[in-house]
C-alpha cells in the first residue's frame, strides 16, 4: 500500500515524537535517573494527539519511535526467551502508539473537555489498562516512577498511589497543550491547575508519611550471588556450595545482632521446608531423604535467629510411576524459629506473568505447550507455579516483642494493589504490619543491573504509599534498607555476595492510600474508556446523519 504524502507526514511526525518520548524516559530512569526529565516525556505525545486528524498514522509512528527505550530495558530477556523479548517489545509500544490515538479520541468528547484535565486522566487511564489489566499487569515504567526521587512529589502516592503521582507527571503536560490549544476557559482552568500543583509541591506535604513507631529492629538481608542456571537446572553438588555459602552468611549476620535473617526468594531450588511434604518424602524414602532443608534447617538452629527463608513448595504430593509428584507447586515464604516453620507459610499470590504462569492460557495444556516449545516464556520454566490462597503476616519474635511482618515476593513488589491486599490483611487481624520484608531473585537480569535498580525503585513506591519500612534480600542484588518515604537507607551493590544489616524504625502510620487504594486509576480508566466510547459513537452518529443527508440530495430531482 502506498502512502500519501499527508499520512507518511503524519508517521514522520508520530516517529519523531515517539523518539523524543524514548530519550526523555531514558533518561529519567535508572542507570541515568535525570527524574525531573520525566515531566517532559509525555508532552511530545500529548501535543501530537490532542485533537489530532488521522490519528492512526501518527500512533504507528509513534509506537515505532518508543521502540528504542523498550529495546533498551529489555534488551536482557534474550537471555531469558529469545522468542518472547522480541512480541514484548512490540507490546509496549503499541501501548505508546495508544496513547496518541485515544488522546485523540477524548480531545473529541466536547468543546468542554479541559486538556489539562483530559491528557492526565487519558494517559493514566492506559496505564493503569497496561499495569494492572492487560494479560495480568505489567506496571512498569509509568510516568511518575522516576518521582522517587523526588520527596516532594512521591510523597502524593500516600494519598492515591503511584497512579496518582504519575497524573501529576502529566498534568504538567496537559497545562502545556492547554495553553498551545484550549480555548480561553481551558487556559483559566490550566492556571489554577498550575497554581495548585506549584503549592501542594511546595508545602511538601501532600499526605501522612511513614513516621517511625516506638519499636526497632535490626535486620540482616543475606545477599547471594547465585547464577540463574543454578537455580533453573540445579547440579547437587552446586547446591550444596551454595548452601554453605548462604549459612555463612547467615553466620555473619547473626554476629552482627541481627535479629531477624532474610533470605532471597527460592534460595534453596530443591529444598522442601514443608512439614506436610518432608512427611511424605521421608515415608518413601526414610529419614535424611531431603538433606538441603534439613541441613538449613539446622542451621538457623544453631544460630538462634528467626529466619525468613524463601523456598519452594510441592504440596499434595503423590507417589506415581515417575517418583512423587506434586499436585501444585508454590513459590513461599517460611519462618523458621528453633529450626522448625512457625505458622503458616507464605504462598505468593501473584506469580510472574509468562515467568511463573500463562496469563489467559494457563488452563490450556496444549497452548500452554506450544508456548514453552516457542521459547515465548522464560527458560527452563514450566509455567506451573500455583496461585497462593490467603495473605500472611509473619509475627517474628523479638526480645521487644512480635514484630508484623508481610512478604510481598519479587514481582509483587511491583503490583501496588498485591502489596496493598497484603497490608490490609494484616491490618483487619489485628496484627498491622510493620515491616514490608520483599524476597526476590534478580539473577534473571544477567548483566544488566539497570534492570535491577527498576525493580528496586518499584519497591520504593510501596513503601511511600503504605508509610512503611523495607528490607529487601535479592540474589545478586540490589539489596535495600528502605524508608517509609521511599528512600533507600542502606544498599549492597548488586552481582556480589554480601551481609547487608540495618537497625530499622517500625512503621506505625495508616495512609490514605491503604484506605481507598487504586481507586483514582480505576477512575481514570472508567473515563477513559467512557470518553472514547461516547467519541466514538458521536463520530458514528455523524457519518450516519451525513450518509443521510448525502442519501436526500441524491434522491432530489434536479431543478426542485
Amino acid at each position: 500500500m502506498r502512502l500519501t504524502a499527508t499520512a507518511r507526514r503524519d508517521a514522520l511526525l508520530g516517529l519523531i515524537a515517539g523518539a523524543i518520548y524514548a530519550v526523555c524516559t531514558l533518561l529519567a530512569l535508572p542507570p541515568v535517573s535525570f527524574w525531573f526529565v520525566a515531566l517532559a516525556a509525555p508532552l511530545p505525545l500529548a501535543l501530537l494527539g490532542w485533537r489530532a486528524d488521522r490519528a492512526r498514522w501518527k500512533a504507528l509512528g509513534a509506537a515505532t519511535g518508543s521502540l528504542p527505550l523498550w529495546v533498551v530495558h529489555h534488551a536482557w530477556m534474550a537471555d531469558v526467551t529469545l522468542a518472547g523479548v522480541g512480541p514484548l517489545v512490540i507490546y509496549l509500544a503499541c501501548w505508546t502508539g495508544a496513547s496518541v490515538w485515544v488522546l485523540s479520541r477524548v480531545s473529541r468528547v466536547g468543546p468542554w473537555m479541559p486538556p489539562v484535565i483530559g491528557v492526565p486522566t487519558a494517559w493514566v487511564g492506559l496505564e493503569f489498562l497496561r499495569g494492572e489489566v492487560a494479560f495480568e499487569g505489567y506496571a512498569w515504567f509509568l510516568a511518575g516512577h522516576p518521582m522517587i526521587e523526588s520527596s516532594a512529589a512521591s510523597r502524593a502516592a500516600g494519598i492515591g498511589g503511584v497512579y496518582f503521582v504519575s497524573w501529576l507527571v502529566v498534568l504538567v503536560s496537559g497545562i502545556v497543550v492547554t495553553r498551545r490549544v484550549g480555548s480561553p476557559a481551558h487556559r483559566r482552568t490550566a492556571v489554577a491547575a498550575s497554581v495548585g500543583l506549584v503549592a501542594l509541591l511546595a508545602a511538601g506535604v501532600l499526605a501522612p508519611t511513614g513516621g517511625p513507631g516506638a519499636k526497632s529492629i535490626r535486620v540482616a538481608a543475606l545477599q547471594t550471588d547465585v547464577p540463574q542456571s543454578n537455580k533453573i537446572a540445579p547440579m547437587r553438588e552446586q547446591l550444596v556450595d551454595d548452601l554453605r555459602a548462604l549459612l555463612s552468611l547467615a553466620e555473619e549476620g547473626a554476629a552482627g545482632g541481627a535479629q531477624l535473617l532474610v533470605t532471597p526468594e527460592t534460595v534453596l531450588p530443591l529444598g522442601v521446608l514443608d512439614p506436610e511434604a518432608l512427611a511424605v518424602i521421608e515415608s518413601v524414602y526414610g529419614p535424611g531423604a531431603e538433606p538441603f532443608g534439613d541441613a538449613l534447617r539446622a542451621g538457623q538452629r544453631s544460630l538462634g535467629v528467626p529466619m525468613l527463608v524463601g523456598c519452594t513448595t510441592p504440596a499434595g504430593l503423590q507417589l506415581e510411576d515417575d517418583g512423587l509428584m506434586p499436585a501444585a507447586v508454590y513459590n513461599s515464604v517460611y519462618l523458621l524459629v528453633g529450626g522448625e516453620p512457625i505458622g503458616p507459610r507464605y504462598d505468593k499470590l501473584r506469580p510472574t506473568p509468562f515467568g511463573e504462569t500463562l496469563p489467559y492460557i494457563q488452563s490450556l495444556p496444549w497452548l500452554r505447550d506450544v508456548v514453552i516449545r516457542i521459547g515465548l516464556g522464560a527458560t527452563g520454566m514450566d509455567f506451573g507455579l500455583a496461585r497462593g490462597t490467603r495473605p500472611v503476616t509473619f509475627e517474628v519474635p523479638t526480645t521487644d516483642g512480635p514484630v508484623a511482618v508481610s512478604t510481598p515476593i519479587c514481582f509483587e513488589s511491583s503490583m501496588a494493589p498485591t502489596v496493598r491486599r497484603l497490608v490490609l490483611a494484616a491490618r483487619d487481624a489485628g496484627t498491622p504490619t510493620e515491616l514490608l520484608c520483599v524476597v526476590t531473585n534478580d539473577g534473571w537480569f544477567g548483566s544488566f543491573d539497570a534492570g535491577r535498580e527498576m525493580h528496586l525503585l518499584q519497591a520504593r513506591w510501596r513503601c511511600v504509599e503504605h508509610g512503611l519500612p523495607m528490607i529487601r534480600a535479592a540474589n545478586t542484588g540490589v539489596s535495600a534498607v528502605i524508608d517509609g518515604r521511599g528512600r533507600i537507607v542502606t544498599r549492597l551493590d548488586p552481582r556480589q555476595p554480601g551481609v547487608l544489616i540495618g537497625d530499622i524504625r517500625l512503621g506505625s502510620t495508616t495512609t490514605i492510600y491503604q484506605t481507598i487504594g487504586d481507586s483514582f486509576g480505576i477512575v481514570c480508566v472508567t473515563a477513559t474508556l467512557g470518553a472514547v466510547a461516547w467519541a466514538g459513537f458521536a463520530a458514528l452518529r455523524r457519518r450516519r446523519s451525513e450518509q443521510r443527508d448525502a442519501g436526500q440530495h441524491a434522491g432530489e430531482e434536479p431543478g426542485s
